[in-house]
């Protein structure tokens, strides 16, 4: 499973966050919240595309802030108890994955290719991407995972 290599400008998301632990049935719960609310924010700049952003890793306390959310153009009012999270520009190693299969590609991301692949994370959250024909009730629908990375030195 090798990864496509994409350069994003920094965007900006809005959405309902938490502080959880990765691959937590709080991440569903989360998204069963905000699925209905999808559209409610202003100046969507990719209607019917979400995200799910990862970030503040404290491994200690095996802790991290995740969002569910829509990239948008600006940030206007916010919808009641939803925030806007900032991602900067990077470059990202983009893997496909489905939702049966997305925790072995994380576990394969951080297993297995990154520490052969010559790259190293690089700052900013990581993020699932789920596009346009993303459907959640199909097993095999694809998502994007993508993974701020820079090459070793």
């Amino acid at each position: 499973m090798q990864p496509q290599f994409v350069t994003k400008p920094a965007f900006t998301v809005v959405g309902l966050a938490i502080k959880t632990q990765p691959m937590t049935p709080e991440i569903p719960a989360l998204w069963q919240q905000f699925g209905p609310r999808m559209g409610e924010a202003p100046h969507l700049a990719e209607p019917g595309v979400s995200y799910g952003l990862m970030d503040n890793f404290d491994m200690e306390a095996g802790k991290m802030d995740y969002m569910a959310g829509e990239s948008v153009t600006q940030i206007g009012e916010l919808p009641a108890g939803m925030t806007s999270w900032q991602a900067p520009a990077n470059t990202y190693a983009v893997f496909e994955a489905t939702l049966p299969t997305i925790s072995q590609t994380f576990d394969y991301i951080f297993s297995t290719w990154l520490p052969t692949s010559g790259y190293q994370q690089a700052a900013g959250p990581y993020f699932e991407r789920y596009g346009e024909t993303f459907d959640p009730d199909e097993p095999g629908s694809k998502l994007s995972v993508y993974i701020p990375v820079k090459k070793t030195t």
